[in-house]
């Protein structure tokens, strides 16, 4: 018994070795993850230089702009900064990467998560600043980070930018209770500091197909998602305003109807947030515009593979699509909605029935996701259509 005994006290004492950090604290001398060369290396062999330690991923957009950017201030300042950009994907993946998009930056893969611990974050990309001196400067956007920004911290002065504080464990089932006495409701609450942009359809349980669920999203998002429509098929008159996403005012939505019926409650939270929000006026217009189009070749219906299934929904990554009994509509729907394209994507295969489809590509890579497309003998092609748009407009 004592034995055990002073085991769980050594496993406590080493788990609480790792301490979440915070700006202005100073930087323990602790391992770095391995980078791809098999270095292994410790904060402090980065004292005098400014150290950038950017949480990425290989299917996150965001981080590649930010990479990018990361990139031009390495090759403006030299050897007196260093980046390591940590990413949880394993070391394949991070070669392949590299192999099709080179970098100058020194790539890490941290699939433990042993290191992020210190840092944790719900979102990325996350990026933590740490002066020559070893002190934390900023944990922070990664789109705060600039040249003037590094050139002041190198001169060891403790630049202030925002703080990036997630909320850890947030989690979208248990934050919204829901009264089930009441036969339908609506709610509309502040956003939540610290998460992400998300959305929940329940598709099991008492609320299946009769409750939806929005995190932190602005007024545009929230009609968008009411009616359905992507990013490309939303025109935004009734805000003009150029701002950055993040200082955007965000809500909260809560609604569930008596019945399961998709239909009926998109048409109730469509009126109640015309109720909410009454000086946006919303319509349903055909604009013609330039756009992508699914098509397939003579032969593709021989690669597709047939599906039992009926189903309208379908699993996603920057990297991947995969659907079970899925019309080739929500391929179309997949491009435009993960931005493999920046406007409305068109489904003209003229295929109909239900298919089991599995496509994984590298987004880094040229021409990667067309190569996957063909070998279900699909294409894409560029053209002029009338679509129809959801236009808002200030009344």
């Amino acid at each position: 018994m004592k034995k055990q005994f002073l085991s769980l006290l050594l496993i406590c004492s080493l788990a609480g070795n790792t301490q979440e950090l915070v700006p202005q604290d100073q930087m323990p001398d602790i391992a770095l993850p391995r980078t791809l060369d098999g270095t292994i290396s410790k904060t402090s062999s980065y004292k005098g230089k400014l150290l950038v330690i950017d949480f990425w991923a290989t299917w996150c957009s965001p981080c590649i702009t930010a990479m990018k950017e990361l990139e031009d201030y390495k090759k403006a300042l030299g050897d007196k900064i260093e980046v390591i950009a940590i990413s949880d994907e394993p070391e394949e993946r991070l070669r392949k990467f590299m192999k099709a998009r080179p970098t100058t930056l020194t790539l890490a893969s941290d699939t433990a998560g042993d290191f992020r611990k210190y840092f944790p974050h719900h979102t990325i990309p996350h990026t933590v600043l740490i002066g020559p001196e070893g002190k934390v400067y900023a944990i922070t956007n990664a789109s705060n980070i600039t040249l003037d920004v590094l050139k002041v911290a190198l001169k060891g002065v403790n630049v202030n930018l925002p703080y990036k504080k997630d909320k850890i464990g947030f989690d979208i089932n248990t934050y919204f209770t829901a009264d089930s006495t009441r036969p339908r409701q609506f709610s509309l609450l502040p956003a939540v500091e610290g998460t992400g942009t998300m959305s929940k359809n329940y598709m099991d349980g008492s609320y299946k197909n009769r409750r939806f669920t929005i995190v932190n999203m602005p007024i545009e998002g929230l009609f968008r998602l009411a009616y359905n429509k992507n990013y490309s098929s939303v025109i935004n008159e009734y805000d003009t305003v150029k701002r950055k996403y993040a200082d955007e005012e965000k809500y909260c939505l809560d609604a569930w109807i008596e019945e399961p019926d998709q239909k009926k409650l998109m048409a109730f939270i469509q009126e109640e947030l015309k109720r909410n929000f009454i000086d946006v006026e919303v319509s349903l217009e055909k604009r013609k515009r330039k756009v992508l189009v699914l098509k397939a070749k003579k032969d593709a219906i021989s690669f597709l593979k047939p599906s039992k299934e009926n189903n309208d929904l379908y699993g996603g990554g920057g990297a991947h699509f995969e659907g079970n009994g899925v019309k080739l509509d929500a391929l179309a729907d997949y491009i435009e909605s993960f931005g493999l394209y920046n406007g409305k994507v068109v489904n003209e295969t003229g295929i109909a029935g239900r298919f089991d489809l599995f496509i994984q590509f590298q987004p880094e890579k040229k021409d990667s996701f067309k190569d996957e497309l063909a070998k279900s003998g699909l294409y894409l092609e560029t053209a002029e259509r009338e679509v129809e748009m959801l236009v808002l407009k200030k009344k």
